[in-house]
């Protein structure tokens, strides 16, 4: 029994839908749930409100005013990294944006709760907003 053309056609267009429709909420479920605290710093998977909890917050001049944060070489030694200085450090926001900055960098810098790193002593483009990854890249 062979299927007219028009029907085949009809049945195709309603499964490309329908697989359509699926990959959609699929995707949508997976990107609903609540990852705005997450942060994965060097492999490690955490939440930046428990961080705040065991890193005492200092405060730093910047031109934009006095911020509040932890320091980002305290947050890259609370996961245990035993060479930190060994490693250049890219931060990477959740729209993609990323910049690589040196030990001496994060020595200056901080993470505020809101996941935005500051940098008081560089360009305004370091700063990072919305941070979902820190890695460690070999220097």
């Amino acid at each position: 029994m062979l299927v007219d053309r028009g029907k085949f056609v009809h049945i195709l267009a309603i499964s490309v839908i329908t697989i359509g429709i699926i990959s959609t909420i699929l995707v949508y479920a997976n990107t609903e749930e609540d990852n705005t605290n997450k942060i994965t710093i060097i492999g490690n998977n955490l939440d930046i409100s428990l961080i705040f909890t065991y890193i005492d917050e200092i405060q730093i001049n910047t031109d934009d005013g006095f911020e509040n944060g932890i320091p980002l070489d305290e947050l890259i030694n609370f996961t245990g990294e035993t060479c930190p200085s060994c490693f250049k450090y890219r931060l990477i926001g959740s729209d993609g944006y990323k910049q690589t900055v040196n030990w001496d960098d994060m020595k200056n810098g901080i993470i505020k709760i809101d996941k935005k790193a500051i940098f008081p002593h560089l360009a305004h483009s370091f700063w990072v907003k919305d941070i979902i990854k820190i890695e460690a890249i070999g220097i």
